[in-house]
């Protein structure tokens, strides 16, 4: 369930949702459907609240800018395209993060076969002696 606290600078604030308030530092328990439907309210002020545990939002395992469990199907699928990876039809989580590890890592090509050339087989060439060459 995701946690909202308020942060802001006064005491408490009114909750978007009813005629009570939320209190400063005090972390509150809400439904995901809530939070979603609160999302405007809410999430576009990082200064006056802080959302843990929310699930439509990506959260970056490592901070390292590559998609992982933590990230949503639609941040993983924009990744790839700016990548350019190629993908198409309804694709999961899993196969979405399979992707992504195959961007990261490509296979490596195969060798091309070898060519083996045959040494040609020189003929004897029989040269004509003229005249003061013996």
């Amino acid at each position: 369930m995701p946690t909202v606290t308020y942060i802001g600078s006064a005491v408490w604030r009114r909750r978007p949702d009813n005629g009570e308030y939320w209190e400063r530092r005090i972390p509150v328990e809400v439904s995901q459907s809530w939070l979603d439907q609160h999302r405007v309210a809410i999430c576009t002020n990082p200064t006056a609240f802080k959302v843990e545990g929310d699930a439509a939002v990506t959260t970056d395992e490592g901070d390292d800018g590559i998609p992982d469990a933590g990230w949503t199907k639609k941040d993983i699928s924009a990744w790839l395209k700016a990548k350019g990876a190629e993908f198409g039809g309804y694709a999961t989580k899993a196969k979405l993060l399979g992707l992504v590890e195959e961007t990261l890592n490509p296979p490596a090509p195969e060798p091309e076969p070898a060519v083996v050339e045959e040494p040609v087989a020189e003929e004897a060439v029989e040269e004509t002696i003229i005249g003061d060459e013996e």
